[in-house]
């Protein structure tokens, strides 16, 4: 019988030498992700090859590795840094963006945040009615006018936002298409270095779009 392990390590390297020639398909990632659960000794080696790849396949699979591993918050950071976005179903691009929506809480702290977020955003605070419950829901994306300064002038405020909030069980922060909640592997305290990376791409958007 064919040892597993010696199986998932010709995997494994195989697509990592392909890797130093060209950019991995999702698919082929995900085979990648695949193998190094059987060998673990080559997490670190392929997180820096997916960080270089730097496109949507390679962050699919960055986030379903272990955060752990050294290397992988910087790897996941320098891809939204680069603007990286995820690829929708129909193989188009998402718009890049950074949202958060989150439910009314009982929270002390909650109408602080909520009023913040009023004074920010305005009347481009949605407020929706989900099953009975209030959600409240922020975006900021580049479909519009000129990125750097819109992100710029409330990026402060932004972070100030998901340090208030992140933490709550219901509130998702969105960033460029992947999703990231309180409870997953993604924690709060990492999120917030991702939201910086967002912030930093987007304060380098100057030109306008129509």
């Amino acid at each position: 019988m064919n040892d597993p392990r010696q199986h998932a390590l010709q995997i494994a390297t195989m697509w990592l030498d392909t890797a130093g020639r060209r950019a991995l398909r999702s698919g082929e990632c995900m085979e990648l992700v695949d193998a190094l659960g059987l060998v673990p000794g080559l997490l670190r080696t392929a997180v820096g090859v997916l960080s270089c790849q730097r496109d949507g396949a390679a962050v699919d699979a960055l986030l379903a590795l272990p955060p752990g591993v050294p290397g992988w918050v910087e790897a996941l950071y320098g891809a939204f840094a680069a603007g990286v976005v995820r690829t929708r179903v129909d193989g188009q691009p998402v718009i890049p963006m950074l949202a958060m929506d989150f439910r009314r809480s009982r929270q002390a702290s909650f109408e602080d945040a909520l009023g913040r977020a009023r004074q920010v955003f305005g009347e481009a605070l949605e407020q929706l009615d989900v099953d009975g419950d209030v959600h409240y829901r922020f975006v900021l994306d580049a479909r519009r006018g000129t990125l750097a300064g819109r992100a710029a002038a409330i990026a402060h405020d932004v972070q100030w936002l998901h340090g208030r909030l992140g933490k709550q069980r219901t509130t998702r922060t969105w960033i460029n298409g992947w999703c990231f909640d309180a409870h997953g592997a993604v924690r709060p305290a990492v999120q917030i270095h991702f939201v910086r990376a967002w912030l930093s791409w987007a304060a380098r958007q100057v030109n306008t779009a129509p």
